[in-house]
C-alpha cells in the first residue's frame, strides 16, 4: 500500500505529524480519527524520492525560498515545526515537499532543527548549519534565518553575475568557431570545384582556407576523437588531480580581465561568510574553518588554512593576509584596524558589501565592453573567411577578361 504523510491535531490541540500506510487519503483520515486525531493535511509520499546518506538535494533557489518562508513565519511567533508543516503543505514540488516533510518528522521526533538540516548536506551549506546551531544556543532563530537567507541571496546574485559575464563571450566564441567550421566543410568545397574548373591562380588566403578544409574533411575521424579526448583529459586533470587543480585555479586568478574579478569574488564571499558567522556568535576559528572548507579555489583555501593556523597559535587574524597576493592590501589594513578595535565582524560585513557592489559594477561594465568586442571579433573571423571565398571571383573575372 502507498505511504501518506499527514499533519493532524490531537485531542489537546497539539500539532502532530507522521506517516501511515493506507489505500487512499480517505482511509488515512478515518485511521487518524480512530486514534483521536483530527487531520489537517494528508498527501502521498513520492516513492521515487527517498532520503539517502546524502539526503535530498534541491536547488539553491528553492533553499532560499524555504528559508524565507520559515524566517517570516518564525518571526511572527509560529513554531519551527508548524512552519515546516505549512511549507510542506503549500509546496507543489515533490522534492521540496519530501525534504521539508523529512525535516518536520525529525523535529517532531525530538531532533534539533540543525541536526535535521545536517542530514541534507547537498541542500543546506555548512554556513547555514552553523548559523542555525548558533541560533539554537542564543534563542535568536528568526534573526539567524534572516541572516542566512540574506547571505544565500547575496552569494547567488554574485555567482549569477559572474557566470553571466563568462557565459556570453563563451557562447559568442563557440558560435564563431562553429560557423567557421560549417563554412570550411560544407561551403568551401563547392567553391573549390568551381575554382579548379577555371584553373585560376588562387590568392593566399583562399589557399590557406582550402588546406584547412581538406584537413577537416579528410581527417575528421582523427580530429574529432582527438579534440574530445583533449577536452576530457584537461577536465580530468583540472578536477581530479592536485597539480591540475592548482594549475586551473592559478589560471582562473591570473587570466586577463576575468582574473581580478574572480579574486574579488572569492574575497567577497569569504569575508561575507566569516563576518556573518562571527556576528552571529560563532567562534572566529570555526568561521575561518568553514570559509576554508567551502572555498572553491585551492589558493584561497590555503590562505584560510594559514589564517586558521595563526589563530590557533594565538596570533592576529590579519597577519597572513598582508603576506598574500590574494588579498588586497587595503582590505588587509582595514581588517587589521578592525581587529584592534574589536569590530572585526562588522567591518568584514561592511567590506564584503562594498566589494560586492563594486564587483557588480565591474561585471556590468565588463559585459558592456565584451559585447561589442566579441561582435567585432566574430565579424572579423567570418569576414576573413568570406573574403577568402570571394577573392578568387575577381581573379577569375580578370583571367576570363584576358
Amino acid at each position: 500500500m502507498p505511504n501518506f504523510a499527514y499533519t493532524a491535531r490531537d485531542a489537546g490541540g497539539k500539532s502532530v505529524s507522521g506517516t501511515l500506510s493506507a489505500g487512499t487519503i480517505a482511509d488515512v483520515g478515518r485511521a487518524l480519527r480512530v486514534e483521536g486525531k483530527f487531520p489537517i493535511t494528508v498527501h502521498p509520499i513520492d516513492a521515487a524520492i527517498h532520503v539517502g546518506n546524502g539526503g535530498i538535494r534541491v536547488s539553491k533557489k528553492e533553499v532560499i525560498q524555504i528559508s524565507t518562508q520559515l524566517a517570516i513565519m518564525v518571526e511572527t511567533g509560529v513554531t519551527i515545526l508548524e512552519a515546516l508543516e505549512c511549507v510542506a503543505a503549500q509546496s507543489n514540488k515533490p522534492k521540496v515537499k519530501a525534504l521539508v516533510n523529512d525535516l518536520a518528522q525529525q523535529v517532531q521526533s525530538g531532533s534539533d532543527f540543525s541536526t535535521a538540516l545536517s542530514k541534507h548536506p547537498r541542500s543546506f551549506p555548512q554556513l547555514f548549519l552553523a548559523l542555525i546551531r548558533a541560533s539554537e544556543k542564543s534563542g535568536a532563530l528568526p534573526k539567524m534565518l534572516m541572516r542566512a537567507n540574506a547571505y544565500l541571496r547575496d552569494e547567488a546574485d554574485i555567482s549569477r553575475k559572474v557566470k553571466g559575464a563568462i557565459t556570453y563571450p563563451a557562447i559568442m566564441f563557440a558560435f564563431a568557431v562553429s560557423t567557421t567550421i560549417f563554412l570550411l566543410i560544407f561551403v568551401l568545397p563547392k567553391f573549390t570545384a568551381l575554382y579548379a574548373s577555371k584553373k585560376a591562380a588562387l590568392p593566399v588566403p583562399t589557399q590557406i582556407l582550402m588546406a584547412i578544409s581538406d584537413v577537416l574533411i579528410g581527417h575528421w575521424y582523427v580530429i574529432v576523437p582527438a579534440v574530445l579526448g583533449t577536452v576530457v583529459l584537461v577536465w580530468y586533470c583540472a578536477t581530479r588531480t592536485a597539480s591540475g587543480r592548482i594549475a586551473a585555479h592559478t589560471l582562473q586568478l591570473r587570466v586577463p580581465l576575468l582574473g581580478s574579478m574572480f579574486r574579488q569574488m572569492y574575497v567577497c564571499r569569504s569575508l561575507r561568510m566569516i563576518g556573518t558567522m562571527a556576528a552571529s556568535g560563532v567562534h572566529l576559528v570555526d568561521c575561518v574553518t568553514t570559509a576554508r572548507d567551502l572555498c572553491g579555489n585551492t589558493h584561497y583555501r590555503k590562505l584560510w588554512a594559514d589564517v586558521e593556523q595563526q589563530l590557533h597559535a594565538g596570533k592576529q587574524f590579519s597577519e597572513p593576509l598582508f603576506a598574500s597576493w590574494l588579498m588586497p592590501r587595503s582590505v588587509s589594513q582595514m581588517l587589521s584596524s578592525a581587529e584592534k578595535s574589536g569590530k572585526l565582524a562588522q567591518v568584514m560585513e561592511t567590506v564584503a558589501g562594498s566589494s560586492e557592489q563594486e564587483l557588480k559594477e565591474r561585471i556590468s561594465e565588463l559585459t558592456r565592453y565584451i559585447e561589442p568586442a566579441m561582435s567585432v571579433a566574430m565579424g572579423c573571423i567570418i569576414g576573413w573567411v568570406t573574403m577568402a571565398l570571394l577573392l578568387p571571383v575577381f581573379t577569375i573575372s580578370r583571367v576570363m577578361g584576358q
